[in-house]
């Protein structure tokens, strides 16, 4: 059983990964001039389609059973009060043997390739569900818990749309980015708690990012600003009971009018 938990993690995070790099590869195309973004449309043609399934069992005619049935198991999760729910309890109730901890990483594996973000429950599944899928696994398999953030900058925007009708940008900045966290007390930490400090952590680290401008990123060292404020932010997120880590970036992107650099 065990040996099955790597593949279905593997796929929940190359949904995430896919869904990052779907919006990134879509901003990217908004930094080319009209004809390189009709180059790259008819050479790139992969979407990622994301049906709503609604909380009453009705689904869109794209949703298969299994997602439907998967979208349902993982909101029943969704109780009055969950958000004050201790992380111990409230992973324990998500999955408290290896073979339950199977089932529902299949379930989130299914219902994250499927979910929409207008969804009513997007939040909880994409937010909660989601860290708490990774503790999971992390804490069965002997690994470490992280988040993954994909951050961005847009600036000159050009006097003429994509194919989708999107605004091109002259100056973007992509960044992928990891930070390792841990919980040593997860009897005194509640689900709250968790997801905010690490969603302050990732919209922190992008309101960072936002307010550099184009000279800092392009000509200063935006890696080391980057990883500074990171362990700005772990210092300050952290407490007794939770500790977080300046983030590893592992891919930077910057394009300046054509003028492509890669770290």
């Amino acid at each position: 059983m065990k040996k099955c938990l790597p593949i279905i993690f593997a796929a929940l995070l190359m949904v995430s990964a896919l869904t990052g790099c779907a919006s990134q590869s879509n901003l990217a195309l908004r930094n080319s001039s009209p004809e390189q973004n009709n180059a790259a449309a008819q050479s790139s043609k992969t979407n990622i389609s994301q049906p709503v399934t609604s909380t009453t069992g009705a689904s869109s005619p794209t949703v298969s059973p299994t997602a439907s049935a998967a979208y349902e198991k993982l909101i029943a999760y969704k109780t009055e009060g969950y958000e004050q729910q201790s992380i111990a309890d409230f992973n324990a109730m998500l999955a408290s043997t290896p073979d339950e901890l199977t089932e529902f990483l299949a379930a989130v594996a299914d219902v994250s390739s499927t979910i929409s973000p207008s969804d009513e429950n997007y939040d909880f599944l994409d937010t909660t569900i989601r860290f708490s899928s990774q503790e999971l696994y992390g804490e069965h398999m002997g690994e470490e818990f992280f988040i993954s953030m994909s951050l961005s900058k847009l600036s000159r925007p050009c006097d003429y749309l994509d194919d989708e009708g999107e605004t091109v940008y002259d100056f973007t900045c992509f960044v992928d980015a990891t930070a390792v966290y841990s919980i040593q007390a997860p009897k005194f930490v509640s689900v709250a708690e968790r997801d905010k400090a690490l969603l302050t952590y990732k919209e922190e680290m992008q309101n960072y990012l936002n307010g550099l401008s184009e000279e800092e990123i392009a000509g200063g060292d935006i890696k080391k600003m980057l990883l500074d404020k990171s362990t700005e932010l772990a210092n300050s997120l952290s407490t007794e009971n939770m500790k977080l880590s300046s983030c590893e970036i592992y891919l930077l992107e910057i394009n300046d009018a054509g003028t492509e650099s890669i770290q």
